[in-house]
């Protein structure tokens, strides 16, 4: 199963937006997509480090395989959709 990792703070404006779009999307691959959220203020499993999150919002996809397929910023639904579909 593929992991969409999404990197975020709750002080930050861009990733409280995000969040309503992870919400609205999240729902429509349960059972296809690993959703994993990380606050980089509280990581305590080194995710942040390990994929050199330097902003944020931030968001990887993993393969079932764990290589990394991409990395990116604040999508839009239909961006996100679309790269959870690639």
């Amino acid at each position: 199963m593929k992991k969409l990792i999404k990197f975020y703070a709750e002080w930050c404006g861009p990733c409280k937006s995000y969040a309503k779009i992870w919400d609205e999307v999240t729902p429509e691959f349960q059972g296809q997509v690993e959703f994993i959220n990380i606050d980089v203020d509280n990581d305590t499993s080194g995710l942040a480090a390990k994929y050199k999150v330097r902003s944020i919002p931030f968001t990887v996809l993993i393969r079932e395989d764990g290589s990394e397929i991409t990395r990116t910023g604040l999508l839009t639904k239909n961006e996100l959709t679309e790269l959870i579909l690639s």
